[in-house]
C-alpha cells in the first residue's frame, strides 16, 4: 500500500509539471491554461503556509509568554509589534489610514531598513574580528587574501580624499571579481534548481512524500 501511495504520489507530480512546463512553453492554449492554474494554486499554496507559519509564530511566542519562559519579554515586544504591524494594514487598506507615502511604507522605511543597516554594519565588524581570530591561528595565502580584500574595501568606503586609489581599487574589486562570484552563485543555484525538479519530475526525489 505504501508503494502504491508514492507510484500515486509521483505520478500526480510528474503530471501536474510536465503540463506545466509544457503550458509555459507554448504560451497559449489549454495547457497555459492548465499552468497557470496550477501556478496560481502554488501562490495560494504559499499565502496558506505564510498563515500556517504566523499562527504557529503567535502560538509559539503566546504560550512562552504565558508561561514566563526564558526570553518571554523578547516575544511580548515581538507579539505586539506582529499586532500592531498587521493592524495598520488592515487600516491602510480599509481606507481609515491615508497619505503619501502609506503608513506602512514609512515603518518599512524607518524601522526595517534602519535594522537592516545596523545588521549590515555588524557584519563589517564580524568580518574583522573573524579575520583577525583567522590571522592569529594560522597564516596561509587564503586568509592573507581574504583580509587584504576586506581592508580595502573598509578603507575604500572612508570619505577621505587620501584614499582615492583605494576607492577605484574597491569599486573594480565590486564591479568584477565580486559580480562575478556572485552571477557564479546565481548560476549554481539555478542549475540546482532545475537539477531539483527534474528529480522530482521523473519520481527520485521522495522527500516530498516521506
Amino acid at each position: 500500500m505504501t508503494r502504491l501511495g508514492a507510484a500515486i504520489a509521483s505520478a500526480i507530480a510528474i503530471g501536474i509539471g510536465l503540463l506545466t512546463l509544457i503550458g509555459l512553453l507554448m504560451g497559449s492554449g489549454i495547457f497555459t491554461t492548465l499552468a497557470n492554474v496550477f501556478l496560481q494554486l502554488t501562490v495560494i499554496t504559499a499565502a496558506v503556509a505564510v498563515l500556517i507559519g504566523i499562527a504557529n509564530l503567535i502560538g509559539v511566542h503566546g504560550l512562552r509568554l504565558i508561561q514566563r519562559k526564558g526570553g518571554w519579554l523578547y516575544s511580548l515586544v515581538l507579539l505586539i509589534s506582529l499586532l500592531g504591524v498587521l493592524l495598520l494594514a488592515v487600516l491602510e487598506r480599509a481606507g481609515v489610514l491615508t497619505g503619501r507615502p502609506a503608513p506602512t511604507a514609512v515603518l518599512l522605511e524607518s524601522v526595517q531598513v534602519s535594522i537592516e543597516s545596523a545588521l549590515a554594519g555588524l557584519v563589517l565588524f564580524a568580518l574583522v574580528y573573524g579575520a583577525l581570530r583567522l590571522m592569529r591561528r594560522r597564516v596561509s595565502a587564503g586568509m592573507l587574501l581574504f583580509t587584504l580584500v576586506l581592508l580595502v574595501l573598509l578603507a575604500g568606503a572612508l570619505p577621505l580624499p587620501a584614499l582615492t586609489p583605494l576607492v577605484a581599487l574597491r569599486d573594480w574589486l565590486l564591479a568584477v571579481p565580486v559580480s562575478a562570484g556572485a552571477r557564479g552563485i546565481l548560476l549554481g543555484i539555478a542549475l540546482a534548481t532545475v537539477v531539483t525538479g527534474v528529480r522530482v519530475l521523473i519520481g527520485q526525489d521522495r522527500s516530498y512524500r516521506e
